[in-house]
């Protein structure tokens, strides 16, 4: 059973659902002190993976390459699209406007998309230790109870969607993990830094024109990128 995963999904939900009771006590002063904490937090939090990087090159090409086939995809637009439906299902008559998809669009970054995340469920489904996503699930629980007063509903549903990605990591994992060397995690961490700052940047409305989900495909692109750099840069 992966462990690791269900504890931070289930900490993802239960945040959530706190945050929504909490989330009609608090000011309009207090969400936008707790919307720039965590922005700051995951300016931190980026800066710290992006420093682990073996070839920076590598995790450099990896975020331009996804960034292009993102948006070939239309990765953001797709994703906005779906959370503005979802979200005039769950809460009618809430606003959705471009501050709103900001917060979504970041909170999606962190609880599904994270390099922490994962390389914590690749390593559960490695090695079946999952005390790296145990650990995740302290702070996931505490994000998911700020987002939830922002933002409502949506919170809690998002453990669905995290919880697919990171049990297709974990099955996997089984796979990839003969190929899998410490430069290519050291780059895929560099690479989820690098989507984590941005995330960051965008929330704290440093710079709000980075389409952060078309970024993501650059996540698996530096697998095979820093594998390919390695064998011909050495």
């Amino acid at each position: 059973m992966p462990g690791g995963i269900l504890t931070d999904v289930s900490s993802v939900v239960l945040g959530g659902v706190l945050g929504c009771l909490l989330g009609e006590r608090l000011s309009g002063r207090w969400k936008s002190l707790l919307n720039n904490l965590l922005g700051m937090a995951a300016i931190v939090m980026g800066i710290v993976l992006i420093l682990r990087v073996h070839n920076l090159s590598a995790a450099v090409l990896s975020m331009i390459v996804g960034a292009l086939a993102g948006e070939a995809l239309q990765l953001e637009q797709s994703v906005n699209r779906l959370v503005t439906a979802l979200t005039n299902r769950l809460m009618r008559g809430a606003r959705v406007d471009e501050t709103y998809l900001i917060q979504v669009s970041t909170v999606v970054v962190l609880f599904c998309f994270s390099g922490t995340g994962w390389y914590g469920a690749l390593y559960e489904g490695m090695t079946g230790d999952g005390s790296i996503l145990v650990t995740k699930a302290i702070l996931d629980g505490i994000t998911a109870c700020i987002f939830g007063a922002l933002l409502g509903k949506l919170i809690p549903c998002l453990g669905l969607p995290q919880l697919a990605v990171f049990l297709l990591l974990f099955f996997v994992s089984g796979l990839v993990s003969p190929y899998i060397t410490p430069e290519m995690i050291a780059d895929f961490s560099a690479m989820g830094g690098i989507v984590t700052l941005s995330a960051g940047l965008r929330l704290s409305r440093i710079k709000t024109d980075i389409k952060v989900l078309n970024l993501l495909p650059g996540l698996p692109l530096a697998f095979v990128i820093s594998a390919l750099w390695t064998a011909l840069a050495g």
